[in-house]
């Protein structure tokens, strides 16, 4: 996100795009201090566990905010919805409720953040339908895919804006790709 506020040319169009990536920084930050917390509470340190780089390998092709916007919030940020709800409920069944709390507000705050990329799409698109710009503002080798989550959920995508047309095109959107090949549930 920070690359993000660099990359792009500083106009009067994009403040409220730039001011709301400051927003997500800060919730983004405040979703590491819980997770290294989290992490220190079970014994274990920052950097005991392989992270993936997949985004940032992604992010080097992004040359416009749509392109931002369609990979972070409309994909990364979409399937962490799903995600975070999977793993607040699976901490929940295991009794770790402080680590379920953690998920909690990570979920929250990724509702918010999906809105906000939709937000924006829907300033830029002019006459085009929201999937239709979002998809062709993925870069390849992301899909449509990528932004569902192992159980993917409904539900969260209307509570984050999206109309149930751009719903319905993502439920059977299928990239043949079996990392990707994903579970509908309903909460």
């Amino acid at each position: 996100m920070c690359l993000a506020l660099l990359k792009f040319e500083s106009n009067p169009d994009l403040i409220a795009f730039k001011k709301s990536l400051i927003n997500t920084i800060h919730d983004e930050q405040k979703h590491l201090k819980l997770y290294i917390q989290r992490i220190e509470d079970l014994g274990y340190e920052f950097g005991d566990f392989p992270l993936n780089d997949y985004f940032w390998s992604q992010s080097t092709q992004i040359q416009r905010p749509a392109q931002f916007s369609a990979m972070m919030s409309l994909t990364f940020e979409a399937a962490n919805l799903d995600f975070s709800h999977h793993y607040m409920n699976e901490f929940e069944q295991i009794g770790d409720t402080q680590s379920a709390k953690v998920m909690k507000i990570v979920f929250d705050d990724e509702v918010n953040h999906v809105h906000l990329g939709l937000h924006f799409m829907n300033s830029w698109k002019s006459r085009k339908k929201i999937w239709d710009y979002y998809v062709e503002n993925l870069i390849f080798p992301l899909t449509p895919a990528r932004s569902k989550g192992m159980y993917y959920q409904r539900e969260f995508r209307e509570l984050a804006g999206f109309n149930s047309e751009y719903i319905t095109s993502l439920e059977s959107f299928n990239d043949g790709y079996k990392i990707t090949n994903r579970k509908k549930c309903t909460i």
